[in-house]
């Protein structure tokens, strides 16, 4: 008889543990895989962060430089010869569980000034924006980099000017993007200098 309880009670052990199992292991995978999706929101906004650094520092120095992103999604790359509410824009588009942004439309992360021309030497060149959509029990998480032109006092404008070859729209999955100056020259007829940089993808 004393035997038979041990056994029993082994039993009743193993069915406690293995319902206990049951029931967390759901609920620690959904945690693990919210905590990787937060890290990979954060590493998308730093890549972004740095992108716009790099850009800037070749329009303005010259050269070229190469960047990846280690995270699933896709960027787009639309140039600013292409007529679209997002011309002259890198975009990248992800899949995640959580999201920092609010749902809705773009929102503006870097700046709170998104008019299109802005003024030199008190606004940044850049709009940093994001933008989530819940779709099923996933979030679409989207982030754009867009260059607008900076007027200094004397109304005078400069301006950041994306190019692709042929100025089509590019898309790309692999996370790797190449940044390169092709060169700076003034808009006929206007008070504008462009610097134009070719993002290869």
């Amino acid at each position: 008889m004393k035997g038979q309880s041990n056994i029993i009670s082994v039993l009743i052990i193993i069915f406690i543990v293995t319902g206990a199992t049951a029931t967390v292991a759901p609920w620690a995978y959904t945690m693990i895989q919210k905590k990787q999706d937060m890290k990979s929101i954060d590493d998308v906004y730093n890549f972004f962060e740095t992108l716009d650094a790099t850009i800037r520092n070749v329009a303005q120095n010259g050269g070229e430089e190469s960047l990846t992103l280690k995270v699933p999604g896709k960027f787009e790359i639309i140039p600013d010869a292409f007529s679209s509410d997002d011309s002259n824009s890198v975009l990248f588009m992800t899949e995640s569980k959580v999201s920092l942004i609010a749902e809705g439309g773009w929102i503006p992360l870097n700046t709170p000034n998104i008019n299109e021309t802005a003024t030199l030497g008190v606004d940044s060149p850049s709009v940093i924006f994001g933008k989530a959509q819940k779709s099923g029990d996933k979030i679409n998480v989207q982030y754009k980099l867009w260059y607008r032109e900076l007027k200094n006092n004397a109304g005078y404008s400069y301006k950041i000017v994306l190019k692709t070859s042929n100025d089509d729209i590019k898309n790309t999955t692999t996370g790797f993007l190449r940044v390169k100056r092709i060169g700076s020259e003034e808009v006929t007829g206007k008070p504008l200098t462009i610097t134009k940089i070719n993002i290869i993808v």
